[in-house]
């Protein structure tokens, strides 16, 4: 099942602002840490250190067509295995191309219609700890699919 979601741009801004943009950094402190006594006067051992949150890799998806309302969706995956072929599909997609969606094309020989009916896609959020911000208008639905494939297709 699909869920779909229509926010305004300034809570996508706020929502992908808020989410972590890097992985907490690695102590460089390379000495042991100090034992500390217990309660009772012995010594305990040092507790390991917690370790470093998972970079996310989370997007706020949009599309809008020919100026109707956005239609808007999110993107998680970070999560694993689960959430169906096309959200498996969508990330291996931007997997392939680092997080960088401008280098995204799918079908490339695919054959799309001179129609125009502009289609407006966005992203943001973050991937592997990165923030991304993605706007590209294109001719018409097949051209984004061409370049997108199950991205933006919600």
């Amino acid at each position: 099942m699909r869920t779909v979601m229509i926010v305004s741009a300034g809570a996508m801004f706020a929502l992908a602002t808020a989410l972590p943009t890097t992985a907490a950094p690695a102590s460089d402190n390379r000495s042991s840490p100090p034992v500390s006594p217990a309660p009772d006067g012995r010594s305990q051992p040092p507790v390991a250190a917690a370790p470093a949150r998972e970079s996310r890799s989370s997007l706020a998806l949009s599309v809008s067509v020919a100026g109707a309302p956005a239609k808007t969706a999110f993107l998680d995956c970070g999560r694993g295995p689960g959430g169906g072929m096309a959200l498996t599909t969508s990330c291996d997609m931007i997997r392939r191309v680092g997080g960088d969606l401008s280098k995204m094309a799918y079908d490339i020989d695919m054959i799309c219609t001179d129609e125009y009916s502009p289609r407006t896609v966005r992203a943001i959020g973050t991937w592997e700890g990165r923030f991304v911000w993605f706007t590209k208008t294109y001719d018409n639905g097949c051209e984004m699919t061409a370049l997108t494939g199950p991205v933006f297709s919600f």
